[in-house]
């Protein structure tokens, strides 16, 4: 299993919140979990269906601008009582702070470091919260407009409403899942990547050498992860890609080496191609003894045999490798273009994935699939784009206390089916007998960490959330911030 920031707490587990903006509503959507401790249940009627329990009591949820709290507000006498332990906490680390200069003359050794954590740590642990709460960053919450409170689930204890809230960065715009892809996938990235030089590629599982390192490379950009098979343009295609060889006498070139393909765009002995999703190298770059080419082009490693990419099917001297199935760095430091731990860049790389396959194959259900053609899972896109909050309430000390911090992240939304042997022979989606579904595929490794994204997307909503008919419901992050 992944272990990495992405689980932002883990899994839907006491006193989780989560909150879910959408461009085309009004309304987000809060749910808080609240342990029994904290309410109170009113008298509901046995013919009441007990699968939706309301309270009567519904302010143990406090919501402002930025906050989110549960458990009652303090009572002035309550400040009061507070107010006075914390003096009488001062007056007596005062007294003890007099005592230990008096008597530094005879002793003179003096509290060490540990010492004075442990008392801090001390005073911590004497500290019972009553009152929980998270700050939300980056967008304003207008509890005016809260309405439809309820405790919505079978046990009565996840509080659900809806409230408006606005990012500060302006009104939430629907983007479509091209617009998004060109969004994700920064080409500023990829030429702070390729301006490291010295690139190495290598299996991420085995670590065997992949790259040919006796000189040192260069690394160019390609505009996009289809660049080589196709582009958006037919004629931008044929000018520097195939080299017109589709057509030559359309094309009407005279010169033989105008049917070549635009060097600009090709890898070279001593010259490494990357996109957001794969590392493009030329043949004669490649460790030929550490690498495996079935009869399907498919790339295997010769250590690990683990899927690593394939042979460009217009160009037989390219090699593609995929980003998560191996492992390129560059520059002296050895930097990673993908950082395997830093959850968030890794759902990034994922979504990116997703909306460059709806892109391509005009279709927002995927078949997401193996290089041995073994269909893993099926993805739909149900929006193309959501932002998220999530965490979980801390013990507040007083109200002016901000409790967790909750940082809103834009995300896809998405409905998907895992696979196994039996559902994927019988789902005419998995089987290609559903016209309307794309396929991708991917190295094993890549599907892999895709469903495990996603798997942990769903542990981290409200249990309520989670599914949708025979379909799970999942995110992946789209960009660090609103």
């Amino acid at each position: 299993m992944i272990k990495s920031p992405l689980d932002s707490f883990g899994e839907w587990t006491d006193m989780s919140v989560f909150l879910e903006l959408k461009p085309r509503n009004d309304l987000a959507s809060l749910f808080v979990d609240v342990p029994p401790g904290f309410r109170e249940k009113s008298d509901v009627p046995e013919q009441q269906n007990p699968r939706k329990i309301k309270y009567s009591d519904i302010n143990v949820v406090n919501v402002t601008d930025n906050f989110i709290r549960i458990g009652a507000p303090p009572t002035p006498e309550t400040i009061q009582k507070r107010h006075k332990e914390a003096q009488n906490a001062q007056n007596q680390s005062k007294k003890q702070r007099e005592r230990s200069q008096s008597t530094s003359s005879s002793t003179p050794s003096s509290p060490t470091k540990k010492m004075q954590k442990k008392g801090k740590k001390g005073e911590k642990s004497d500290f019972k919260a009553t009152r929980f709460g998270a700050a939300v960053r980056d967008v304003i919450i207008k509890p005016q407009t809260l309405c439809s409170p309820a405790f919505d689930d079978s046990t009565g204890r996840i509080f659900m409403a809806k409230v408006n809230v606005e990012p500060l960065s302006g009104p939430l715009v629907p983007k479509t899942a091209h617009r998004l892809a060109v969004d994700v996938n920064k080409i500023e990235k990829l030429e702070e990547f390729a301006a490291k030089a010295v690139p190495r590629v290598k299996c991420a599982r085995c670590k065997l050498g992949i790259l040919s390192e006796e000189y040192i490379m260069t690394v160019g950009c390609l505009p996009d992860d289809e660049f080589l098979a196709t582009t958006q343009s037919a004629d931008f295609y044929c000018r520097d890609s195939c080299g017109a060889g589709c057509d030559p006498d359309r094309h009407k070139h005279k010169k033989p080496e105008d049917l070549k393909a635009n060097p600009k765009w090709l890898p070279t002995e001593k010259r490494v191609m990357i996109s957001y999703a794969n590392s493009i190298l030329h043949k004669s770059s490649v460790l030929e003894e550490n690498i495996v080419i079935d009869e399907r082009k498919n790339i295997k490693c010769a250590g690990c045999k683990c899927q690593l990419g394939k042979v460009q099917k217009n160009h037989p001297d390219i090699y593609q490798f995929n980003q998560i199935a191996t492992l390129m760095t560059g520059g002296p430091k050895k930097t990673p273009f993908v950082d395997k731990i830093n959850t968030s860049q890794l759902s990034i790389y994922m979504a990116q994935l997703i909306l460059n396959g709806c892109e391509t194959q005009t279709s927002m259900k995927l078949v997401i699939r193996s290089l041995d053609k073994v269909p893993y899972m099926l993805v739909w896109l149900l929006d193309s784009y959501v932002v998220i909050a999530n965490g979980i309430l801390e013990g507040l000390r007083s109200e002016e206390d901000e409790g967790a911090i909750l940082s809103p992240f834009p995300a896809i939304k998405l409905l998907y089916k895992v696979f196994n042997n039996q559902t994927a022979a019988s789902d005419p989606r998995a089987n290609g007998e559903d016209t309307s579904v794309g396929l991708i595929d991917l190295p094993l490794p890549c599907c892999e960490v895709l469903i495990e994204l996603l798997l942990r997307s769903s542990l981290r909503s409200p249990p309520a959330c989670r599914a949708v008919g025979q379909f799970f419901v999942g995110y992946l992050q789209i960009d660090e911030r609103v």
